[in-house]
Parts: structure tokens; C-alpha cells; sequence
């Protein structure tokens, strides 16, 4: 209680003790001066009470030890915020008899300085003096809570709410115990109450907005100060109004019922986020809101696949110098890996990674982040120690308490798929196959599984195999957009061009910004694409009995786009010269024709100009590719005036008809083997039989290189083997075992740039002219770029017998694709 002493108990003073005239004329004026000062002093308290301290502090000051204002040193000091001097003022007469507002200044200050044992002891010593006061009974229990005792600070708080009710004082202390035990809710339900006890205070209405806040309702909490002019500073403002921008961020992360909807919050974020920024932009004050709103604003930007805005934006912040958290860093990182930039998102995930724990929401996300970062980064020696740690850190199942069944582990399933897709990525399909159908068997009915499983099949070779999966997975999720985007896979490459046509129509409509629906849409459109085809070759021998010593062609031919989804025109030209003993041939042919496609069928058929030896003559073709299924394929040619002729022998006016068959049957990438045969009917009435069986066997696989075994093995028979001016054994046989390697150089998404090597050593028996080694070299490059170009080139040294003597023969073959 601050001092006070009235000018009327000095005039009683005065007339009780009959003072003589003079002594009392003396005692007046004494009286009249100290008064006058306790006025003075009274002044000072009074403009303390209203916010002006240092005057009254100034007084109070010049005489430190004076007991009788030794409480309103206490609690003016405290009202000002000086709890040192309020401690120094204290220490001085530590037993001094204290009201209760002095104890409540003392404890204050302690407990402000977070010197909790020393808080409480002021308390406790102030309760002892005056059992009851509300001001140290709330104090007391506010601090308890801050010293981390919750429980005995909440059941101290509930009994002072519960002696009166309606006290709104004692529901804020109680509000305060809550929030700080991590109960916003709580918190918010006892100021709202004191709100309805006291509404007119501006206490509590300020206490209501900050709870309001702390609950996570930036907007009703914005909304409630507007409406109650003065409760609001201009920094709490601009606080909620940052508040509010977080929380829509955070909204727009939670996809809506609708897919047309799933942009409307992002929008509303972004919208608000730029206002705010404009409005605060050039105002100091403000520099710490603009700072959080530019931050959220990457969530905004992110959720609504605005990826290039949230890179250059993080790269703007980066420069400033500013610190992003993490959960800003992985927006940064998902859209730098949409932009593709893995590199960068690696980097950033692995921060926000060494931020978290295993516990948090997101843990198991941002590690698929860093997983998908490292693939496409190439960095894929690390998949495996990373996949294998997530697998051995999650149970299959999950125990929650007060559950007493267990249920089922989200993250170790999606720790599997990391695995499994890590051996695909890696170039290990079996072992992929393998994983996805045992998950697939533990959970028929998820689609997601099903959807992997049909990819995994269709890089085997396997596309009906994968549309069966995919038809059962359309069962429980027919419009999701990764099935609908692997069917559209399948439909490619079973040639459902309709099919394809729709499903990345449905796909690019609904889901503009999503990279696998872009994917789909791209190809779909490169189908749609005119191609060139060119191939060339030249070579030296030194004998030359079969192409010449020097021999040189091209081939050419122009696709249109797909007319009526299913056909294609197409005309060609091509030229081939050799230079043999009886001279140099030429041969020049020009074609046109028509293509048709669907599924499990390809047709040809052109007509040709055919300019060679000695004349000008016109050819046909029909040729047609069947699938029987995913394993066996069957095709077949017919050909008047065929290009397979032996330029020497159309060079001497020789022409030949020709049928070709072929039988494949391919297990998979690991295993392969093709029949053929061929039978020739030369105008000089030679009949030639050709058969070849081919064959290869992967023996090693690894991310970057592939090793197959090859095998050919071909024979032919001629019924006319003399008197012919080109090579044509009555019979002989080719057996030619080679060592097939694929190195990968350089792969970027869609660029890849490879080598090949080739080795093979065998024999060679030709009727009549004994048996001899055959040897092979062979060596090429391959790029491929952005799925519309690929072109490769081959040198390969071939030294073989014919008709006894040894040839070494050099060819140099080029071959090109572009689609425009």
C-alpha cells in the first residue's frame, strides 16, 4: 500500500494537545511545509500510477533507507520494469515487513529474471505475511509453472478459479498455467471466460487475442482486435496478420475434396502474402513480419507448384543472409528437385533431416525426398545403405498405447518401396519384381502397390502383364494419377494410341503442374511427332568378295505424324555402291508407303524405284510384327525386288525376290532368343536358303554397366553355286559366341550417353573350302537425348574366310531417329 498522510490529522494534532498561540502558529506552519510535500509526494505517486515513474523513482532515490516508502519503492520500480533495482532496493532490508503488493513486486522481479527457487521463497514469505492475497496466491502458481512444476501449478490455479468463479484474475492465472503446459485450448477456454466476467478490460481483452493466437486462430484473433480499437499494437498486428498468412500456407497443403479446388487456399496465401508485403515494404518497424511473410510465402508458392518462384525467391533470401527453418528449407528442396536441381535439394534435405528425429510427421518424407534427390543426381551407390537403414529402423507393426491390437507400419511400407525402387534404379529388376510381389501379396488391395508393380513389369518387357495389375488396381482408385499415368505407359507401348490419347488428356487436365502427368503428356505428343530415320554405312576389305573392297550406302526414310491415330506415310531414298572385280556398282532406290499400327500388330507396305545394273525397276513390300503375348513374337516380309540382294549381284543384273520369317521369344532384358529364315529366289534362278538362330544371356547387371553373352548361330544353301559373279556357298554354317558390354558414360533424365564393346570368336565352314576362325571387334558410342533424338555410331574389324581365303573387313555404321 503506498504511503499517505492527510492534512486533517495534523490540525487534529494540533487542537487536542492546547498548544499556546506562537507554538502553534510554528506547529501550523511545520505543518502546513510537510504537508505541502506529502502533496508533492502524493503528485508523484499518482503520475507513477499513470505511467510517469522516474520522477517519483527520482524521489525515492535520495533516500534509499527510508522505511516508510520502502513499499513504494518495491512496487513503483517493479511497475517500471526495473527488476534489478527492485532486488538491490530489497536486499538492502531483506526482514523488513512488506505489504502484500511489495512481496507480489519482489517475486515479480525474481521470477522475471527466471530465478525461480528465489521467486518462489518471496511468495511463500509473502503468503506467511498475508495469507489470502489473490495478486501473490496467482503469482505463486504462475511461477510454479514457469520452474517447470505443472501439476502442483495447475491444481494450485483450478482451487483459486474454483473458490470464485468469477474472478477473472484468478481464470487468467489459470489460462497462463495451461499455456505454458503445452494446453492452448485450455488456455483459450479460461480467458474466454474471463472475457464474458470482465469484457470492458483491456487486460483481458489482450490476454484473449494472444490466446487466440497461441490456439493457432490467427484470424478470429485479427478479427476480435479489430474490432476493439487500441487492443491491437501495431506490432501484434502485424504479427496476427503474419500469423494468418502461416496458417493459410498451411491449409493450402491439405489437399481438398475436389481436384479443381486444390489451388483456391495457395492462392489466398500468396494473395495476402504479397498485400502485406507491399504494405509494410520501406517501414523499419516491420522488417522482422516482411522477413516471416516472405518465408511462408514459399509455402504458398510451393503448394501451388509455382517451383521456379520458390528456388529464385530461396536464392534472393540466401543472398540477404536469412536463415531458413526447416520446414521452409523443404519446400526449397521439393522444388528444386522439380526443377530439376537435385544436387540442391539433396543438400537441403539432408539439413532438414538433421533437424528432426524419427517422430516427427515428416521424417519418413523428406527421406524419400533425399532418395529421389540422390537418383536423379546419379548418385546411386548410396540408395541401398540409405533404403536398407530406413528398412531396419521401422517395425512392420506399430503398438499405440491403448490400442490392444497392432497395426500396421505406414513408414516401414514406405521404407520397402525405397528399397525396391532403389534395386530398379540400380538396374536390378528381378530382384525388384521380387519385392513388389511380395508386398503385394500382404496388401491386395493396395493400389499404389499394384501401380509399382505394373511398372516394374513394364521395364521388364512386360507391358499386358502390367495391365492386368493396373486394371485390378483400377478397382480401388480408378482417377488416381499415377495409375492413370502408368496406364497411358502401357497403352503406349502396346500401341492403344487412343487409349493414350485420353488418359493423358484426363491426366494434363486435372493435373497441369504434376511431372508425371507431363511426362506422359510429352510423349504422348512426341508420338504425334514426324520422324526421319537415316542409317549409313561404309567399309574396306581386302578382298572384298562380298561387299566389295570399298563399299558405302545410306538409307533414309520420313514418317508423317499419325493420321487417324493409327497410320503413317512415309517415303524414303537411299543409295549403295561397292567396288568389286568386274567394277563398281551402284545401286539408287526411292520408296514410299504406308504404316499401320494397333495393338500387338505393325504393317507395312511401299512401293519402290529401284535403279541399279541395268535398269530401272519397280518393287514391293509387305511386312507385319505380331505379339502373341509378353514373351513371344512373330513376324514376316515379303519383298519383290528385295534391298537384301547382294549389290554385286544386282550390279551384274541379278535381282532377287525374297520372304522373311522370324520367331522371338524374350524371357525378359535377361534372356532372349530369335528365329529366322529367309528364302531368296534369284532372276538367275538360284534358290538360297538362309537360317539363323540368334540368342543372348545377361551375366552381370550393374546401375551403369550390362554384360550379355551373345550367340549366332547361321547357315545358308544355295542350289546354283557356280557361275555366279557374287558370293553364294553351296552351304555353310556360322557359329559365333561374343561378349556384349553397355557401359553408361553420362545419364541426365532423359540424356544418355552410352558405349558399347564386342568381342566374339568362332568358326566359320563353307562347303568344299574347309572350316576357318572367325573373329570379331567391335566398338560404338550412343546418345539419346530428350526421348525425340537417338543416334549411334559403330566401328567394328571382322577377319573370315570365304571361299577359303581370309578377308579382314572394316565397317564403320551410323544410324540416326529424330522426331519433329
Amino acid at each position: 500500500m503506498l504511503s499517505k498522510t492527510p492534512l486533517s490529522f495534523l490540525a487534529s494534532q494540533l487542537f487536542q494537545r492546547r498548544l499556546p498561540m506562537g507554538g502553534c502558529l510554528a506547529v501550523l506552519l511545520l505543518g502546513s511545509t510537510w504537508a505541502q510535500a506529502a502533496e508533492d509526494y502524493d503528485q508523484l505517486v499518482r503520475e507513477a500510477r499513470a505511467g510517469n515513474y522516474q520522477p517519483a523513482l527520482q524521489r525515492l532515490r535520495q533516500n534509499p533507507d527510508d522505511l516508510a516508502h520502502l513499499d513504494d519503492h518495491l512496487v513503483i520500480a517493479g511497475w517500471a520494469g526495473l527488476d534489478e533495482e527492485v532486488l538491490q532496493t530489497y536486499q538492502r532490508h531483506p526482514q523488513a515487513r512488506l505489504s502484500g503488493g511489495a512481496w507480489a513486486a519482489v517475486a515479480r522481479a525474481y521470477r522475471n529474471l527466471k530465478r525461480w527457487p528465489q521467486a518462489l521463497e518471496a511468495y511463500r514469505r509473502g503468503l506467511a505475511a498475508h495469507p489470502g492475497d489473490p495478486a501473490l496466491q496467482q503469482g505463486q502458481a504462475m511461477t510454479l509453472v514457469d520452474a517447470g512444476r505443472g501439476p502442483e501449478a495447475l491444481q494450485k490455479a483450478a482451487a483459486l478459479v474454483a473458490a470464485a468463479p468469477r474472478d477473472a484474475e484468478r481464470r487468467l492465472a489459470l489460462a497462463y498455467v495451461h499455456q505454458q503446459m503445452g494446453e492452448p485450448y485450455a488456455a483459450l477456454f479460461q480467458v474466454d471466460q474471463a472475457r464474458q466476467l470482465a469484457p470492458q478490460h483491456s487486460r483481458v481483452l489482450g490476454e484473449y487475442v494472444d490466446a487466440l493466437q497461441a490456439a493457432g486462430l490467427p484470424r478470429q484473433a485479427l478479427a476480435f482486435g479489430e474490432r476493439h480499437p487500441g487492443v491491437l499494437s501495431a506490432a501484434q498486428q502485424r504479427s496476427l496478420q503474419a500469423d494468418r498468412v502461416a496458417e493459410l500456407v498451411r491449409l493450402a497443403e491439405v489437399s481438398p475434396l475436389r481436384d479443381s479446388e486444390r489451388f483456391v487456399v495457395a492462392d489466398r496465401a500468396i494473395a495476402e502474402a504479397d498485400r502485406l508485403l507491399a504494405q509494410w515494404a520501406g517501414d523499419p518497424a516491420a522488417a522482422q513480419e516482411v522477413r516471416r511473410v516472405r518465408i511462408d510465402r514459399l509455402g504458398g508458392l510451393y503448394a501451388r507448384a509455382r517451383m521456379a518462384e520458390v528456388v529464385e525467391e530461396y536464392q534472393r533470401l540466401h543472398a540477404e543472409g536469412v536463415e531458413l527453418p526447416p520446414y521452409a528449407l523443404r519446400w526449397v528442396a521439393g522444388a528444386s528437385l522439380y526443377q530439376r536441381q537435385p544436387e540442391l535439394a539433396a543438400e537441403l534435405y539432408r539439413q532438414v533431416i538433421a533437424s528432426e528425429n524419427a517422430k516427427d510427421s515428416d521424417w519418413m518424407d523428406d527421406h524419400q525426398g533425399l532418395f529421389y534427390a540422390l537418383v536423379e543426381s546419379e548418385r546411386l551407390d548410396e540408395l541401398p545403405t540409405l533404403a536398407d537403414g530406413l528398412v531396419a529402423q521401422q517395425p512392420v507393426r506399430l503398438h499405440p498405447p491403448g490400442m490392444g491390437v497392432a497395426v500396421p507400419n505406414d513408414d516401414w511400407l514406405e521404407a520397402r518401396l525405397l528399397q525396391a525402387n532403389g534395386r530398379l534404379y540400380r538396374n536390378d529388376l528381378p530382384a525388384t519384381q521380387r519385392d513388389y510381389e511380395r508386398l503385394v501379396a500382404s496388401a491386395p488391395d493396395n493400389s499404389r502397390l499394384r501401380t509399382g508393380l505394373a511398372s516394374t513389369y513394364l521395364s521388364r518387357g512386360w507391358p499386358r502383364r502390367a495391365e492386368d495389375q493396373l486394371k485390378i488396381a483400377e478397382s480401388t482408385d480408378p482417377r488416381g494419377v499415377a495409375l492413370e499415368t502408368e496406364q497411358g505407359m502401357v497403352a503406349r507401348e502396346l500401341q492403344e494410341w487412343r487409349q493414350l490419347d485420353l488418359l493423358a488428356d484426363d491426366v494434363i487436365q486435372r493435373f497441369p503442374e504434376q511431372l508425371q502427368a507431363q511426362r506422359l503428356d510429352y510423349l504422348r505428343q512426341v508420338h504425334h511427332m514426324a520422324e526421319l530415320r537415316i542409317s549409313a554405312y561404309g567399309g574396306h576389305a581386302n578382298g572384298g568378295e562380298v561387299n566389295g573392297s570399298r563399299d558405302l550406302g545410306f538409307d533414309s526414310v520420313l514418317y508423317s505424324p499419325p493420321i487417324a491415330d493409327h497410320w503413317r506415310l512415309f517415303g524414303g531414298a537411299g543409295y549403295a555402291t561397292g567396288d568389286f572385280e568386274e567394277g563398281t556398282g551402284h545401286y539408287r532406290w526411292q520408296r514410299v508407303g504406308t504404316e499401320w499400327t494397333g495393338r500387338d500388330t505393325t504393317l507395312e507396305a511401299e512401293v519402290s524405284h529401284n535403279d541399279y545394273g541395268d535398269g530401272d525397276k519397280l518393287g514391293l513390300r509387305l511386312s507385319g510384327v505380331h505379339d502373341i503375348d509378353d514373351q513371344w513374337q512373330y513376324g514376316w516380309s515379303a519383298a519383290r525386288l528385295s534391298r537384301e540382294t547382294p549389290l554385286r549381284a544386282l550390279n551384274s543384273g541379278i535381282r532377287a525376290d525374297r520372304l522373311d520369317g522370324f520367331l522371338r521369344w524374350r524371357q525378359s532384358e535377361q534372356r532372349e532368343w530369335r528365329l529366322a529364315y529367309a528364302p531368296s529366289h534369284f532372276s538367275d534362278g538360284n534358290m538360297r536358303h538362309e537360317l539363323a538362330l540368334t540368342g543372348s544371356q545377361r551375366f552381370y547387371s550393374s546401375p551403369y554397366l550390362v554384360a550379355d553373352l551373345g550367340l549366332e548361330v547361321s547357315g545358308s544353301r544355295n542350289s546354283k553355286s557356280e557361275d555366279v559373279p557374287y558370293f553364294n556357298p553351296k552351304s555353310d554354317l556360322l557359329l559365333l559366341p561374343s561378349l556384349n558390354l553397355e557401359h553408361t558414360l553420362y545419364r541426365r533424365y532423359q540424356t544418355r550417353w552410352t558405349q558399347q564393346g564386342q568381342l566374339g570368336a568362332g568358326s566359320y565352314s563353307q562347303q568344299h573350302h574347309g572350316t576357318g576362325a572367325v573373329g570379331l571387334i567391335g566398338y560404338g558410342q550412343r546418345l539419346s537425348l530428350d526421348d525425340r533424338f537417338d543416334a549411334g555410331l559403330a566401328l567394328s574389324a571382322v577377319s573370315r574366310p570365304y571361299d577359303g581365303d581370309r578377308e579382314l573387313d572394316y565397317r564403320l555404321v551410323f544410324d540416326l531417329s529424330y522426331r519433329f
